[in-house]
């Protein structure tokens, strides 16, 4: 009986366990990249003390569908997108700039003036060559030695609005030099300069790494980091949910498709489905937007405790520093935040090797029951035989070969036969 209980325990831990080591959580990462780190602060448009209704930052163009007749408040989903493949992406100047720039900038380059500066003429200005075309043309001769001086400051002028932002626009701590190169390189050929189409390149990023740009980038223009959940009529009222509540308020497929598609959403009191306010970014893929749910999931959004570099202008104002000093150089920030512990979390790698060793466990386990039942099995067999063959020793008489009687006396005596 006591064989037999351990071998139900161990079947019903293998039982429980090989459910779980079957089940394939989907977008997990499973690299822990150092580079990452959480997004924190107000949004932009909260810096600039602007609404969303008032600005073209952040916008593309496109609404979202309208409710239709048969809309009901029933949520349907998306199939989930499968495990990556790889652990790494390849991005070209081309998604650096749509993943980072897009937003405001629009797919051209030309933003939205007179808010959004156009990127060309900026652009066009670090090239020496057109830079003394452009001279020429106002009537003013230039040698190119001098017109590669001018070419060298518009571009330390454009790295420095890259790494600590302007008047309206943020900066960009989260991208490093190798990201710069081909995001530069590319905006030359937006700019159609000479020789931009030798010089694009690309590199290498996590997924989560991805869905960081897109969240800095594009998401925190309307979204802050932390925030209270509002309700049905605080969102009809204008308030916009903050980026710690996206994937509370959404499934991974319901968020991919209110992103990339458009979803109607429920606003007021009694709650209705409305067209809702925020737009839809077409040029996003469904694996980069399931990245940026990633990136949430896997790097919390938080409240910054100093002062986030998004405004290198309006920091004085708003929030000068406790010791009279200008904003944080953006670089220093990009560094002190690279070198923070991200937020706690389970390492997949770690799970996965913890779930292996269980199963390996309980099989283990299973292989050591079943040797001990089948010892047990042939100890039993052997001794039944042994015990089969001695009773039927003590119920024969060897002397005469004929039953013995046991009610009668067994004699010993050799002269018994001869009588």
């Amino acid at each position: 009986m006591e064989q037999n209980g351990s071998f139900l325990i161990v079947i019903v831990l293998f039982a429980t366990c090989v459910p779980q080591a079957q089940t394939v959580t989907p977008r997990v990462s499973t690299r822990n990249d150092a580079a990452v780190t959480a997004v924190t602060g107000k949004s932009l448009l909260t810096h600039l003390n602007r609404s969303l209704g008032d600005t073209s930052m952040g916008k593309t163009g496109r609404l979202g569908p309208a409710p239709s007749p048969e809309a009901d408040f029933q949520q349907t989903f998306l199939p989930r997108l499968p495990q990556p493949v790889t652990e790494t992406v390849t991005l070209g100047g081309s998604d650096l700039y749509r993943l980072n720039c897009q937003a405001c900038h629009g797919e051209s380059g030309l933003g939205a003036p007179p808010e959004i500066n156009s990127l060309i003429s900026p652009i066009r200005a670090t090239s020496p060559l057109l830079v003394r075309e452009r001279m020429q043309k106002v009537g003013s001769d230039i040698s190119y030695a001098d017109a590669t001086k001018l070419a060298q400051e518009s571009t330390t002028a454009l790295l420095e609005r890259l790494h600590q932002g302007g008047k309206t626009m943020p900066a960009f701590p989260q991208l490093k030099e190798s990201d710069i190169r081909p995001l530069l390189a590319y905006l030359k050929l937006l700019a159609q300069m000479p020789g931009a189409q030798n010089e694009q390149t690309a590199v290498k990023e996590s997924h989560v790494r991805v869905g960081e740009f897109i969240v800095k980038s594009t998401c925190h223009i309307c979204h802050g980091a932390v925030g209270p959940n509002p309700s049905t009529q605080e969102l009809l009222d204008g308030a916009i949910p903050p980026l710690n509540t996206l994937t509370r308020r959404k499934v991974e497929s319901e968020f991919i498709r209110k992103v990339t598609q458009g979803a109607p959403v429920l606003m007021g009191t009694p709650a209705m489905l409305y067209r809702g306010r925020m737009p839809v970014f077409y040029y996003l893929s469904e694996e980069e937007v399931a990245d940026v749910y990633l990136y949430l999931t896997m790097y919390p959004p938080s409240e910054s405790v100093t002062p986030t570099p998004v405004l290198a202008a309006s920091q004085d104002k708003q929030r000068p520093s406790e010791k009279g000093q200008g904003p944080p150089n953006a670089r220093l920030l990009a560094q002190n935040t690279t070198n923070r512990e991200p937020p706690s979390s389970i390492n997949p790698k770690v799970e996965l090797m913890v779930l292996l060793s269980v199963v390996s466990i309980v099989i283990l386990l299973l292989a050591g029951g079943l040797v001990l039942a089948l010892r047990e099995f042939k100890r039993l067999s052997s001794h039944a035989v042994s015990y089969n063959a001695t009773a039927h020793n003590l119920s024969v008489d060897p002397d005469i070969s004929r039953p013995f009687d046991g009610n009668a006396p067994r004699s010993t005596s050799p002269w018994t036969h001869r009588r």
